[in-house]
């Protein structure tokens, strides 16, 4: 389902991205405003996943992860702190590589849809939040949260999931892919 690297080059293949790149700062930076923050800090809809697995889907690994990174740094540098974005990071890279390998052994067959990929990746994003935090506040007290983020990133991972596997659809029907 991948878009084929002949149609897509250089500058025109950089727009593209950059786009999306665009959509997932919007995304970050807005949901930085609902407060769901009110029991657990960390509880977020997961919006920006919607792109960067959309991406993973259409693109390389290695050309999406720069995406990954630099949503990372640019929505720090719009809407949070150092701790944000080492804890954005550490859970973005995490859920990159899980994603990106459940996208090459089973998502490409059909055997994982788009919304079991992203609840994976919501929840490894989560698990990569709580170890850099346990790292950076050097506690395990935090660990704590672990299991009402686990539940919320299932929640939203599913709820991603599926905003990711109609937009394919409608990629698809549009003949972009």
């Amino acid at each position: 389902m991948r878009l084929p690297d002949r149609e897509l080059k250089g500058a025109r293949k950089t727009t593209i991205l950059a786009m999306f790149l665009g959509a997932a700062l919007v995304l970050g930076v807005f949901e930085r405003m609902i407060p769901l923050e009110i029991a657990v800090p960390g509880v977020r809809l997961g919006l920006p996943n919607i792109v960067i697995l959309t991406l993973l889907y259409l693109f390389l690994p290695s050309e999406v992860i720069f995406v990954v990174i630099l949503k990372c740094i640019l929505t720090t540098m719009l809407a949070g702190n150092p701790i944000s974005f080492a804890l954005s990071l550490t859970g973005s890279v995490l859920s990159f590589i899980v994603m990106s390998a459940l996208i090459k052994t089973a998502g490409a067959s059909g055997k994982i849809s788009p919304v079991g990929v992203s609840v994976a990746g919501a929840v490894s994003h989560n698990i990569g939040q709580i170890l850099a935090a346990c790292y950076i506040l050097g506690t395990f007290a935090v660990a704590a949260f672990l299991p009402v983020l686990l539940i919320s990133g299932v929640i939203t991972g599913v709820i991603t999931g599926m905003a990711v596997k109609h937009l394919l659809c409608h990629i698809k029907a549009l003949g972009l892919i």
